[in-house]
């Protein structure tokens, strides 16, 4: 879902860039994200984890695809430095399915160690899977995976159809009716191990009986900091301003109120057939 970020910004963010918007950030939040691209690769992250446990962020989490977390001292020296949460992203119960889709063989070894390894060192890990074709059959065993392993917060995003997946709709971007059920006995399946487990852009109809799972309604205020150098104050009004839909007979739906919709390239793709709205009883 990057794009072609990598091609416009070649070059990162430089670390003084980063320091006035972490200074800035922290006259009205006390927690960070660091995210990407990649941000393992980023020369100076530890010292900006120890930078912003000094300026007063209480929550500090690493967003990443997870395979340097495999290298013990690197892993080591963030857990020093002071990152909280470690959100690492696994998409397949197998090599096989998530070095598929990763397009990297030795992903999923590389990855799998750096979340145990996260965990034998008493870290706070939680995982984010995006749901594809090449993996939803595969949910329930990954949940099973995870959360037999120690990971108590899992979550399943369907994928968003921009970047490469634009690119790729066909093969990548499956329908939603038929990935949902895969994604509730996912939900299953870690429940039953003591996971908490979310969805992410599965609008409220298509989680009947579920809906405690659907990951907007808890999400927060979020300033973004992007490549290019803007900001966007707040993620919430741009998800559902700018990014999110609702359908024709959405108004109609008991979930309407609080239900984000789905992004919007999944409808102008798939149209709205499969968003039927729920009645109020």
């Amino acid at each position: 879902m990057q794009g072609d970020l990598r091609r416009r910004f070649p070059e990162p963010r430089s670390a003084p860039d980063l320091i006035a918007a972490m200074r800035a950030g922290r006259a009205k939040a006390d927690s960070i994200v660091f995210t990407g691209g990649e941000p393992t690769v980023y020369p100076y992250l530890p010292e900006l984890v120890r930078y912003a446990r000094l300026l007063g962020y209480s929550r500090v989490q690493i967003q990443s695809n997870g395979r340097r977390f495999s290298e013990r001292p690197f892993a080591a020296a963030l857990v020093e430095a002071g990152a909280t949460e470690f959100a690492l992203s696994l998409h397949g119960s197998t090599p096989s399915v998530h070095d598929g889709l990763t397009d990297v063989p030795g992903s999923f070894e590389r990855t799998w160690a750096g979340i145990t390894g996260l965990l034998g060192m008493g870290q706070r890990v939680m995982t984010n899977s995006v749901v594809t074709r090449g993996n939803a059959g595969d949910l329930p065993a990954l949940a099973a995976l995870l959360a037999g392993a120690g990971v108590r917060h899992i979550q399943f995003a369907f994928v968003h159809i921009v970047g490469k997946a634009a690119e790729n709709a066909a093969l990548i971007v499956p329908r939603k009716a038929a990935a949902v059920p895969f994604i509730l006995r996912a939900v299953d399946a870690g429940r039953a191990l003591g996971a908490r487990v979310m969805t992410e852009a599965v609008p409220l109809c298509l989680l009947k009986g579920y809906e405690d799972c659907a990951a907007e309604t808890e999400m927060p205020v979020m300033t973004i900091h992007h490549a290019d150098g803007t900001v966007c104050e707040d993620f919430t009004r741009e998800r559902l301003e700018v990014q999110k839909r609702k359908g024709p007979a959405c108004g109609g739906c008991v979930h309407d109120p609080v239900c984000e919709g789905p992004w919007h390239e999944y409808p102008e793709l798939f149209g709205w057939g499969e968003f039927v709205p729920v009645p109020a009883p």
